[in-house]
């Protein structure tokens, strides 16, 4: 008979205690798992994560919490971090927008929370953002229009190749508000109601709206009829606005693939010139720091030794005479030495002990005008600078890597201000994208050539014309002063890699006071981010430099006015030249391998090429190519291919083909022959040249379409 080791009474008891305590256990673990506090971070940027690879780009960050959250977000992108202050109550939520850097190679950001006073490689919670930029297809945003979205997943360009890559716009009123709509080639929507300032702008500047008729008779826009578009089975209006088209449907449903396929056209590429007018940085804060800082000047400085000299000698041994105490002279010269050592310590600490701001800014004029800005700071000791900008600058720090000193991250407040803690030495840096000030210099383009005028109160430093590759330069202008320099003086002035001596060789040095040796490197840098970002969209432009502080800064709660250069670019199109004139080369399309990053990238390595030239619509003489340019003799600097042993150059109408609007088709070209605007150039004044490069000299971008007298 077996032993009871336990009474029964006892043995039911144990196993109560036991449940129990195993049912506190597990209850006090789910109740911990309940009760533990979770962050949770969403991060949305550009349309459905498209964005313009040449602009700044607006993150919603939302940061949800289960408990009292203070502490920062880090915004982590390549070597750049930035910190913002964050603060979001227990169980609730809070969103912040943070600005980065154009994402020029679409590397992915990092975003994480960090609670005040944990270690930074601790994160509460962390995402990550990865944009995305149209690259061998063309981007199309819908606005309400579902249905057509599967339709145009389905389309290829009949110009180009390339799929049609339809993108929903849910909520998308504050974006048309805002016209941020860059990374888009076309605009769908069909919303009988009057278009927002935002969105206007942006189609004025060159975008593409595809819209019905109904809706457009309700927008309220000034179009220019261009007539219907042709090569299509449908009855469409193309119009004209500003930069930009619209095109009018009856009805956005029913139509077959093939329609939109010939409608919808590759959009101009961005970034892919490669042909600046300076040799050397592509940064706006290369073009800021070129810009020299004034420094502090002393010019008392010998007076106050002379009188200190007097005083210590003359005066001093003087005094102790009459006074029979010339044995004190053993104790008033070392006093006088110590005072005057520290006199000149505090002048020359103060003097030195400052912050050095320069800027360097380029806008564009047009109907959507554009401004681009660098700022830089320097300061000989460790010191925090607090900066605020203007609500409507888009704003984001710089790199300072390849410069001598330590630069600064910022710490962006609960203000919005930037915050750098900058030590002795230290540099910070950001860029500002925003829409261009007033131009206080105005351009006129006529059938003689270009007239410039100075309406503003500041002296123009230099102005001139530059068309690829010829660059006219001209000196100074005093307010209300103007000058001219004609189409024929453009033709037969100096080439753009001659813009240093072209610069020097003005008479700029008898009438601008503090001329630079370096003001050239600040304007070719101006001018090559401009023309590299898109703002510039051909090589043809007239332009203005001004010394022009900034003043819409605040640095540590006070208006701040920051020096620099500023140059205004003015684009010259094809139809402000009157019966003579040029239109340049906007590259459309490139194939495969440059798409791949063959090359690293460099366009003038591609095989073949899609470009488009915008003529007058007037035109009173037949245009012609001109492969080698506006230069008779000019053979470009860019080889697409190396000839083998045994080959030899190719010209001719060889690899030259244009888009023929009717039949929908490209067909070969002469190019020693005039061009038959009937078929190949449209109503808009539109031409479209595919060109293959395998035998080809030269790039295609150096070719030009001429009209009238151009030699």
């Amino acid at each position: 008979m077996a032993q009871k080791i336990f009474p029964v009474g006892l043995g039911r008891l144990i196993l109560a205690v036991v449940a129990v305590a195993l049912l506190f256990w597990v209850g006090g673990t789910a109740a911990a798992q309940e009760e533990r506090p979770e962050v949770r971070l969403v991060v949305e940027g550009g349309i459905e994560g498209w964005v313009d690879p040449h602009r700044p780009i607006k993150l919603e960050v939302r940061i949800e919490t289960d408990i009292l959250l203070v502490g920062e977000l880090q915004v982590v992108q390549g070597q750049e971090l930035s910190r913002l202050e964050v603060e979001v109550p227990a169980g609730g939520a809070r969103a912040y927008e943070v600005v980065v850097a154009p994402p020029v190679d679409q590397r992915v950001i990092l975003l994480r929370v960090i609670p005040e006073g944990a270690d930074e490689e601790s994160p509460v919670a962390s995402a990550f953002f990865r944009p995305r930029a149209a690259a061998g297809e063309i981007l199309v945003g819908l606005v309400g229009l579902p249905r057509l979205e599967q339709t145009l997943g389905e389309v290829r360009s009949a110009v180009s190749g390339e799929p049609i890559t339809p993108v929903g716009m849910a909520d998308a009123s504050d974006r048309l508000e805002r016209g941020e709509l860059h990374q888009l080639s076309y605009l769908v929507m069909d919303q009988p109601r009057p278009l927002a300032e935002g969105t206007v702008s942006w189609l004025k500047g060159g975008g593409r709206l595809v819209t019905t008729q109904a809706a457009l008779e309700m927008m309220g826009l000034d179009t220019v009829w261009w007539g219907a578009f042709p090569g299509v089975d449908a009855e469409i209006g193309w119009y004209g606005v500003g930069e930009g088209e619209v095109l009018a449907f009856d009805a956005l449903s029913g139509h077959p693939t093939r329609l939109w396929g010939l409608v919808l056209r590759p959009a101009q590429l961005s970034g892919s010139r490669q042909i600046p007018l300076i040799e050397g940085p592509m940064s706006l804060t290369q073009a800021a720091l070129a810009v020299e800082s004034e420094t502090p000047g002393y010019p008392w400085l010998p007076l106050v030794v002379v009188v200190y000299a007097v005083v210590v000698g003359p005066i001093n041994l003087w005094v102790l005479r009459r006074r029979r105490r010339l044995e004190w002279a053993w104790f008033t010269i070392p006093a006088l030495g110590l005072i005057g050592v520290v006199a000149f310590a505090v002048v020359g600490t103060g003097g030195v002990n400052q912050t050095f701001w320069s800027h360097g800014t380029v806008q564009v004029s047009g109907p959507d005008p554009q401004a681009r800005t660098g700022l830089v700071a320097a300061t000989s000791r460790a010191r925090t600078i607090e900066i605020s900008f203007s609500p409507d600058w888009d704003v984001y720090p710089a790199n300072l890597a390849d410069v001598a000193g330590d630069s600064a991250q910022p710490t962006i407040t609960r203000s919005g201000a930037y915050q750098y803690d900058l030590p002795s030495l230290g540099w910070l840096s950001v860029n500002a994208f925003r829409r261009a000030e007033p131009f206080g210099v105005e351009a006129v383009f006529g059938e003689q050539g270009v007239e410039m005028t100075n309406a503003s109160s500041n002296q123009v430093v230099m102005w001139g014309v530059h068309a690829y590759p010829r660059v006219a330069v001209r000196g100074a202008l005093e307010p209300g002063a103007t000058g001219v320099v004609g189409w024929r003086e453009i033709l037969e002035s100096e080439s753009w890699w001659q813009f240093q001596e072209a610069f020097w060789g003005m008479d700029a040095q008898d009438t601008v006071e503090n001329l630079s040796e370096h003001w050239p490197i600040v304007i070719g840098s101006l001018v090559n981010v401009a023309t590299e970002s898109g703002m510039v969209d051909v090589p043809s432009f007239a332009f203005a430099v001004t010394e022009h502080p900034i003043s819409d800064v605040m640095v540590d709660g006070r208006p701040h006015q920051v020096p620099g250069l500023k140059l205004d670019l003015y684009p010259i199109s094809g139809d402000r030249m009157g019966g003579t004139g040029w239109a340049h080369a906007r590259p459309l399309w490139l194939d495969e391998a440059f798409r791949a990053g063959g090359f690293e990238g460099a366009p003038v390595f591609a095989e073949l090429w899609i470009i488009s030239y915008r003529l007058p619509t007037d035109l009173s003489a037949p245009p012609r190519l001109a492969p080698g340019g506006l230069d008779a003799g000019f053979v470009g600097l860019d080889r697409a291919v190396a000839l083998g042993d045994g080959e030899e150059e190719v010209g001719g109408a060889e690899g030259w083909e244009a888009w023929d609007w009717d039949a929908g088709e490209f067909v070969p070209v002469d190019i020693d022959q005039q061009l038959d605007t009937a078929a190949v150039a449209a109503a808009s004044g539109e031409v479209l040249l595919r060109v293959s490069t395998a035998r080809l000299g030269v790039s295609p971008l150096t070719a030009v379409i001429t009209w009238g007298d151009v030699p």
